[in-house]
């Protein structure tokens, strides 16, 4: 169990990450952002008990996702990717990042290159494939928001970062036919968390 004050702590480093947020959202620097959310979350990953942490919540693409830290602008999970599970493109609408604690993952990141005036037709371009390590980052900041990834080995785990709530609307892309389409996520089907508040 790691004290309130270090910084392995979940409080230490939910503080962090949103002063991160804080001087983000003044300057708009995405990659002092990405090294900041890093070095808030790397005390974390690290921790002994990390996988005993958290509580479960419901993913769209995984099944063993957790919370970490929640609020309405921010929040920090802890997901296992399958091995050899291959996650479409996709967006958020947000910016997310992902921090490498276990395992392997091929990142990509895409730009939409078509003049978006065919409705359901898209092209995407690779701007970055990786294949990260434990320790690493990536990150998707709108409107460069659009990846994929695979998990390469068993037990790879991440600590994701997402700024905010997942649009209800996303964009799933199709690399092979060139096209897209407009779903609601499952985890937001599956819950009722888009159902209208009581009367």
């Amino acid at each position: 169990m790691s004290h309130p004050d270090t910084p392995g702590s979940i409080r230490t480093c939910a503080a962090r990450m949103i002063h991160a947020v804080e001087v983000y959202e003044r300057d708009g620097n995405s990659d002092k952002l990405r090294q900041a959310l890093l070095d808030a979350t790397l005390p974390v990953a690290q921790r002994a008990d990390l996988y005993k942490l958290g509580v479960k919540r419901q993913a769209n693409h995984i099944e063993n996702a957790k919370w970490l830290y929640y609020d309405d602008q921010l929040t920090l999970e802890l997901d296992e990717f399958p091995n050899g599970k291959f996650i479409p493109p996709h967006d958020h609408g947000v910016w997310e990042a992902i921090v490498l604690c276990n395992g392997s993952l091929k990142h990509t990141t895409y730009e939409r290159v078509d003049d978006r005036s065919v409705e359901g037709h898209s092209e995407l371009k690779v701007v970055e494939e990786v294949m990260m390590k434990v320790g690493d980052i990536a990150m998707v900041v709108p409107p460069s928001d659009i990846h994929s990834f695979e998990a390469m080995t068993a037990d790879t785990f991440a600590l994701t970062i997402v700024g905010g709530e997942y649009s209800p609307l996303r964009h799933y892309y199709n690399l092979q036919n060139n096209t897209y389409a407009v779903r609601t996520p499952r985890a937001l089907r599956e819950t009722g968390a888009l159902a209208g508040a009581p009367r």
